[in-house]
């Protein structure tokens, strides 16, 4: 590409030589663009006016160091300069770079069109300069410097500033928040590290991750235990940001302490109330069950092809429940269904209910377990066991009819108030029919049941009894284990 034409030249100087001392020479910004984004040739004055080293400059595509807001516009002129036949005018337009220490230059350039993918350029500094030389902007400056020290000092958040330069970071600033946050006064911290806020108890994982970023130079927000001169605690919430000079050495970090304690508190307290409210709900509910009630709204409700059923019912409660007073009847309950539920969690059963004096239990849900009779039918002669012993410790004539069935159930929960984990079924039915029409002491249960376990325990057949809704049925006494 010829950007000069020699031939038109009385000069040994070629074209080259003649570009190269043009950028010698010219204060205003020249460069030379590749058609692939990217700056062929810049001169010094790109340095002088923006900050960016010259390979810095080069070493991104140009368009980066726009202003943003200038950038689809300066596409366009870039697009146009690509289109536009070598011989045309050259192209004027204005835009904003963006200065390495974050202000902003106007530029007004002359671009030629490109030619063999290279396009020449010249952009002038048109940035208004002449008010920062005035009596009116160094006023301005002090003006604005005298509000930045009233602001750190009027700030209700603690302002500290370490000098990364010294070795251990000490502090060279402290505002009247700090002074009050942490008790300690400007005299007797400056000079120090901020590592005298931190006790024993202070985190060490927010510790070390607060030095990773103090070594790597980066912005960083820590929740520290810290402590008062006092020796009172309080929650500290810190954010560093590190601050680089004009060749890019950190030279400062400035951090911003916000007491945090009323928060950490509340939050404290609201995960003790959400670990009491959760521990209640799982004493009404399953905790699988707990948890698909969190994302599903309305019923919940499962089919599960084979669990086996226990319902157990105090005989002759009515009768002594006449003799005693009903606080006294409520405590024996209590003491009663405590023991059954200690049995329960002993065995991997799923507590479905009370009703009175009745007692409902099931094996092999929510979550299924093979051995679900034989659990059941361990935990049915652990009752009545418990029972016998209660009636012994107690003197009163305790008894038990208890009846298991085998078989297919829905469970889940319904309704919108008073959740309760529930099952139903025919199998429920008949579980409730072999418990009323059992014997005192004794566990009955259904053929179902009995032919899941007979080579395991002991069973008497008892053979054949009515049972409402189902007619004639098979059971057998459960005896124990063989």
């Amino acid at each position: 590409m010829n950007l000069l034409h020699h031939d038109t030249l009385n000069s040994p100087l070629d074209s080259q030589t003649v570009i190269k001392n043009l950028f010698k020479i010219s204060s205003d910004l020249l460069c030379l663009r590749a058609a692939n984004g990217y700056f062929v040739e810049i001169n010094r004055p790109w340095v002088e006016r923006l900050g960016w080293t010259l390979e810095e400059l080069r070493s991104r595509p140009w368009l980066e160091f726009v202003c943003p807001a200038d950038r689809d516009y300066t596409e366009e002129m870039e697009a146009l300069a690509l289109s536009l036949p070598f011989n045309s005018p050259p192209l004027e337009y204005k835009n904003r770079f963006c200065c390495k220490d974050g202000s902003q230059r106007w530029l007004q350039w002359r671009v030629s069109p490109y030619e063999e993918g290279i396009s020449c350029a010249i952009a002038k500094d048109v940035t208004d300069n002449r008010w920062q030389g005035s009596e009116s902007y160094r006023q301005a400056v002090q003006e604005a410097v005298q509000l930045r020290d009233r602001a750190l000092a009027a700030s209700s958040v603690g302002i500290v500033i370490a000098d990364a330069r010294l070795e251990d970071m000490p502090l060279i600033y402290v505002n009247p928040a700090f002074e009050e946050m942490t008790g300690y006064s400007a005299k007797e911290v400056l000079g120090s590290n901020c590592r005298f806020l931190q006790g024993k108890k202070t985190d060490r994982a927010e510790v070390d991750r607060l030095r990773a970023a103090i070594r790597a130079g980066e912005h960083c927000t820590v929740t520290l235990l810290n402590y008062r001169k006092d020796k009172t605690p309080f929650w500290n919430e810190l954010t560093i940001s590190p601050v680089y000079d004009e060749r890019s050495q950190l030279t400062h970090f400035i951090g911003i302490q916000v007491n945090v304690t009323a928060r950490i508190t509340a939050e404290h307290a609201l995960r003790l109330e959400k670990r009491k409210s959760e521990t209640l709900l799982l004493n009404i509910l399953p905790k699988p069950i707990v948890e698909q009630l969190k994302q599903v709204n309305g019923s919940l409700a499962q089919q599960f092809p084979e669990v086996t059923i226990l319902f157990a019912d105090l005989v002759g409660f009515t009768s002594l429940s006449a003799q005693m007073q009903p606080i006294e009847l409520v405590a024996l309950l209590n003491q009663i269904f405590s023991a059954f539920d200690r049995l329960a969690e002993k065995h991997g059963i799923e507590k479905i209910k009370t009703l009175g004096d009745a007692y409902m239990a099931v094996g092999g849900l929510p979550i299924y377990r093979e051995n679900h009779a034989e659990a059941i039918a361990e935990f049915a002669i652990e009752m009545q066991a418990a029972i016998a012993q209660l009636q012994l410790e107690l003197n009163k004539p305790l008894q038990m009819r208890i009846g298991i069935n085998t078989g297919s159930v829905v469970a889940g929960v319904i309704g919108i108030k008073k959740f309760i984990y529930d099952l139903w079924g025919d199998a429920v039915n008949v579980a409730s029919r072999m418990e009323s029409l059992g014997e005192p002491g004794k566990i009955q249960v259904s053929a179902q049941t009995y032919q899941r376990l007979k080579r395991k325990f002991f069973f008497e057949r008892r053979g054949k009894i009515q049972v409402k809704g189902k007619g004639t049925m098979t059971t057998y006494w459960l005896l124990g284990r063989k």
